[in-house]
């Protein structure tokens, strides 16, 4: 008997079974040999060639390469990915900086304008996230995530130049397009290249690249305006876009060395040969569908992201994941209001995100280590919710200006608390990597789509629920926010629930039922390849 498969995800080979597995277990696959005729360099998706015979996955499987695969994918890609993240918060939201420096009155700019600024950049950054996805399965990653982090560099750097309101428009309206594929871009490629007990700990530490930035914002800003304001002539503003442009653009030259390819190709010069195909082994294992640039778009994809409940299911988690986070984000008006120094309740941002941070990471690798999502994140949203429910309880009996233990108490430790939940719309993420597996096209699209939305829906909410004016009780933003945690709580066990029953699981769109040829010709999960649930 014999059949044809994909070798390398290019090239067919016919290949003749002596023996037919019946599972992806590393024990059958032990005993099974293949030949194979295939044309030159090409590599199997299952095991290495030796003068024509594919040797099984255990014979070739060797931990200390997969260390230096991930050695390697750590130092390269996340460590840039990291930084692209800082930049990319960076230049995102230092226009509030840029006014506070002195670019209102230059450009006779109001709040009106300031605010439509804001959505500008929303506007573009909707339009091109999942079309921008969608890129990513078509052309090499190594190219296109860091032209668009050079691509959004310039655009922060011309924002130096502008001279009037329409000008800033256009380049925030630009900023947001160019901005829009890269977060969910690097989470498909995270997806592509680690498995699902490194994923989640590895896209908690990208997107603390996010609170680094809101921690260092300020005070990158402050240094700038000291060092450079009127050198050259330039106003302290202009320096601002001009620098924190540059960073950008530099970190996308970079980035086109330190960024892979998908496993299957072969133009990530810093991997070996052996690297390579262990990475393919790996994600394989894991049921992961390789991508291949061949693969099209079809109804089928949308009808797998919109038709199924999990992408909304996770559109509504993540949106009131993200809505909880609300509470830290108005925490220097809370301070400046209840009777801090303004200059003191801007600084005690940096400790706080810092701490956002360190524990984004523990509670990702927590996940990864216990092979869970559900429990992780409805577990802290309990907790979330119930401090909300202790600030609502303790701000309708008492003015937060009667008592300064109560200002210690419910300002500092409440907001704190409710930061450890900061990372859990990334572990969100992590988890849809994992329901859409199955298929390439349809998990570009799902990460995408969940992103985009899921930013959306809170800040509209946010503007009615945290108002400014309410500060610094904001009762009913710490209402919205407990019952979003609650909310959150719900919908995880019901992801979760329908998980363990396969309930309208995601497929493959492309009739391709599995890499490794056998009797059942789909992949049917073991012991040792669970979905983490």
């Amino acid at each position: 008997m014999s059949s044809s498969t994909d070798v390398g995800g290019s090239s067919s080979s016919t290949i003749k079974k002596r023996k037919q597995p019946t599972s992806l277990s590393s024990s059958s696959l032990l005993s099974e040999e293949y030949t194979v005729t295939l044309s030159e360099n090409n590599i199997t998706s299952y095991g290495t060639i030796e003068n024509e015979r594919i040797k099984p996955i255990n014979d070739i499987f060797d931990p200390i390469i997969e260390k230096q695969l991930v050695r390697k994918l750590d130092i390269r890609m996340l460590t840039w990915a990291f930084f692209a993240c800082f930049a990319k918060k960076l230049d995102r939201n230092n226009l509030q900086n840029a006014f506070t420096m002195g670019m209102d009155e230059d450009l006779d700019l109001n709040s009106s304008i300031y605010n439509w600024s804001l959505t500008m950049f929303f506007i573009g950054y909707i339009i091109l996230q999942i079309p921008g996805n969608i890129i990513i399965t078509k052309l090499p990653p190594r190219l296109v995530l860091p032209s668009f982090v050079i691509l959004w560099g310039s655009v922060v750097c011309f924002m130096a130049i502008v001279q009037d309101f329409k000008g800033l428009w256009l380049l925030r309206f630009c900023l947001g397009l160019a901005e829009a594929p890269f977060y969910p871009g690097m989470i498909f490629l995270f997806g592509s290249w680690y498995t699902k007990d490194e994923l989640g700990k590895r896209i908690a530490f990208f997107s603390t690249g996010n609170e680094i930035s809101a921690a260092a914002g300020g005070l990158v800003a402050g240094v700038i305006y000291d060092n450079l304001h009127g050198y050259a002539g330039l106003p302290g503003w202009k320096w601002l876009f001009i620098i924190e442009g540059l960073i950008a653009v530099i970190l996308g030259i970079i980035g086109f060395s330190l960024l892979p390819n998908f496993p299957d190709d072969s133009t990530t010069y810093w991997l070996t040969r052996k690297e390579r195909e262990h990475a393919i082994l790996r994600i394989q294992r894991q049921g992961i569908k390789q991508v291949s640039f061949t693969n099209a778009y079809s109804w089928k994809t949308v009808v797998n992201v919109l038709g199924t409940p999990y992408s909304w299911l996770l559109v509504i988690n993540s949106s009131c994941l993200i809505f909880c986070t609300y509470l830290q984000l108005n925490f220097a008006i809370i301070l400046r209001d209840t009777g801090f120094p303004v200059s003191f309740s801007n600084y005690m941002q940096t400790p706080l995100f810092i701490f956002a941070a360190i524990t984004a990471v523990a509670i990702g690798w927590s996940s990864d280590r216990k092979k869970d999502r559900a429990f992780h994140i409805a577990g802290l949203q309990i907790w979330v919710g119930l401090w909300y429910l202790l600030l609502l309880s303790y701000t309708a009996r008492v003015s937060y200006r009667s008592d300064p233990i109560i200002i210690l108490f419910i300002v500092f430790v409440g907001t704190y608390a409710i930061a450890i939940a900061s990372s859990l719309p990334s572990l969100c993420l992590a988890w849809a990597n994992e329901i859409y597996k199955s298929d390439q096209n349809t998990r570009a699209v799902a990460i995408a789509f969940i992103n985009v939305i899921s930013n959306l829906a809170p800040s509209f909410v946010g503007i009615k629920m945290w108002v400014v004016t309410d500060s610094p009780d904001f009762w009913l933003g710490k209402l919205g926010g407990m019952i979003a945690a609650f909310i959150s709580v719900i919908i995880t066990v019901l992801i979760w629930s329908l998980l363990r029953i396969n309930f309208m699981v995601p497929k493959s769109t492309s009739g391709e039922k599995g890499d490794i040829p056998r009797e059942e010709e789909e992949i049917v999960p073991t012991e040792e390849t669970p979905m983490l649930i």
